[in-house]
C-alpha cells in the first residue's frame, strides 16, 4: 500500500515525532511510505531519524505566504504521479489542501487524525460537512476526542479511536536513578504554550513546594515559537522574582527524551486542555511516577489513580499536594513500576497502532 502522510510542518512537537515513528514502523510493516511537508518549517534532526526508505517531499512553502492554489496543484500532481492509495492528514487544516481529490485522484482514500479536543469546534459547520464528504475516516486519539468530534458534527460512522503510541524500543530501559527525598527532580516535556500546556501551573506549585523542599528542582523540556517568546520571558521573570532560579530550568528542545526522563523523579503534565498526552505514556513506560490534570485524555491513560495521580485542572495548590504525596509514597510507586510499564506496552505500542491504522486504510474499523 502507498501511504502518504501530509503535514504543514515537521518540527519537534509530539504529533510530528509520532508521525516520524509511524513512518518508520510502516516501513517495517512493508508499506510504501511518503511524507509530504508543505511549509519551510521542519527539523533536519527529525528528518534524519526517518528510515531511508521513506520518500520525503519538501515543498518549502514560506510560512504565511498563502500560495494555496499552487499547493493544491502540487499535492494533486504528487499524489497522481506516485499513485498514492491513502493520504493521512495529521494537521488540522491539511484536508483543505485536498480539494482536487474529486477531480484528479478520486480513488485515493483520505484519513484525518484529530490530535486534540476543541479542534473541530473551531472550524465552520460547512467545513465540517465538507470534510465528512471528503474524508473516508477520522481518527480520534482518545475517546474524549471522539466525543468532541461527534458533537462538532463529524460523521459518527467514520470516527475511529486509535490511541497515540510510542516506539517502545526507545523506552525499554526502566529508570535507574536512586530516589533522594531531599533532592527531588520534577520534569515536564511539552512545547512552551502555558495557555494549553500549563507550565505556569507547575511553576506555581513549585513556589509552594520550595518552602518545604528547598533543594527541589523542576526541568522543562520543550521549545517555544515567536508567538510565545513574551510569555516565556514572563515565566523566567516570575521565577527570578520568587527566588527559584536555582530550582527551575528551561532546557529548550531536546532530541533524546529517554535520556531526559532517566534524570527525573516525578513527571507532571499540568495541561489546561489535552486530547491525549504522549509525553505521559513515555514517562510511564520508564516507570516514572506521573501526575496529570484530570482531563479526559490523560485520565484515560492514568485510570482512577491506578497508574498515577490526577489533580483538578489549573489548581496549583492541589498539584503541590499531589507532588508531596508522591514524594512521601515513592516506594509504593516503585513497586507498581513493572505493572504500569506492562500496561503501556499492551496499549500504546507503535506496532499495534500501525496495524490498527492499516486496517482503517483498507476500509475497516
Amino acid at each position: 500500500m502507498k501511504i502518504m502522510y501530509l503535514l504543514f510542518s515537521f518540527t519537534v512537537g509530539g504529533a510530528e515525532k509520532l508521525v516520524a515513528d509511524l513512518c518508520n514502523e510502516m516501513i517495517v510493516q512493508n508499506q510504501d511510505v511518503y511524507l509530504y511537508i508543505v511549509n519551510d518549517f521542519y527539523s533536519e534532526n527529525l528528518l534524519n531519524v526517518l528510515n531511508e526508505k521513506v520518500h520525503v517531499e519538501l515543498q518549502k512553502r514560506k510560512v504565511g505566504s498563502g500560495e494555496k492554489a499552487k499547493t493544491l496543484i502540487r499535492i494533486a500532481e504528487y499524489i497522481k504521479k506516485n499513485k498514492i492509495d491513502v493520504v493521512h492528514c495529521n494537521s488540522l487544516d491539511a484536508p483543505d489542501l485536498l480539494l482536487l481529490k474529486p477531480i484528479l485522484y478520486r480513488q485515493t482514500k483520505i484519513v484525518h487524525t484529530i490530535h486534540d479536543v476543541g479542534q473541530y469546534d473551531s472550524i465552520p459547520k460547512w467545513k465540517v460537512a465538507f470534510r465528512n464528504g471528503l474524508c473516508d475516516s477520522f481518527v480520534a486519539i482518545s475517546n474524549s476526542v471522539k466525543m468532541d468530534l461527534i458533537e462538532a458534527g463529524a460523521s459518527v460512522q467514520k470516527v475511529n479511536v486509535v490511541y497515540n503510541a510510542i516506539d517502545l524500543k526507545k523506552f525499554q530501559n526502566p529508570r535507574k536513578r536512586a530516589f533522594n527525598k531531599n533532592h527531588v527532580v520534577v520534569g515536564n516535556v511539552a512545547r512552551m504554550m502555558p495557555e494549553k500546556k500549563g507550565q505556569d501551573i507547575l511553576i506555581a506549585a513549585m513556589i509552594r513546594l520550595k518552602k518545604e523542599y528547598p533543594a527541589i528542582e523542576c526541568e522543562f523540556a520543550g521549545g517555544y515559537d515567536a508567538q510565545h517568546e513574551m510569555v516565556y520571558a514572563e515565566l523566567k521573570n516570575e521565577i527570578m522574582k520568587e527566588g527559584l532560579s536555582n530550582n527551575i530550568r528551561f532546557l529548550g528542545n531536546i532530541e533524546n527524551v529517554p535520556a531526559f526522563l532517566e534524570k527525573i523523579d516525578i513527571f507532571v503534565l499540568p495541561s489546561r486542555y489535552e486530547g491525549f498526552g504522549i509525553s505521559l505514556i513515555e514517562a510511564m513506560s520508564m516507570g516514572i511516577p506521573c501526575i496529570a490534570s484530570d482531563l479526559d485524555g490523560p485520565a484515560e491513560i492514568i485510570g482512577n489513580n491506578e497508574r498515577g495521580e490526577l489533580f483538578h485542572v489549573g489548581n496549583a495548590e492541589e498539584l503541590a499536594t499531589k507532588i508531596r504525596y508522591v514524594i512521601c509514597h515513592y516506594d509504593e510507586y516503585q513497586e507498581k513500576q513493572f505493572k504500569i510499564r506492562n500496561y503501556i506496552c499492551e496499549n500504546f505500542d507503535i506496532c499495534e497502532m500501525s496495524r490498527k491504522l492499516l486496517k482503517i486504510y483498507a476500509g475497516g474499523k
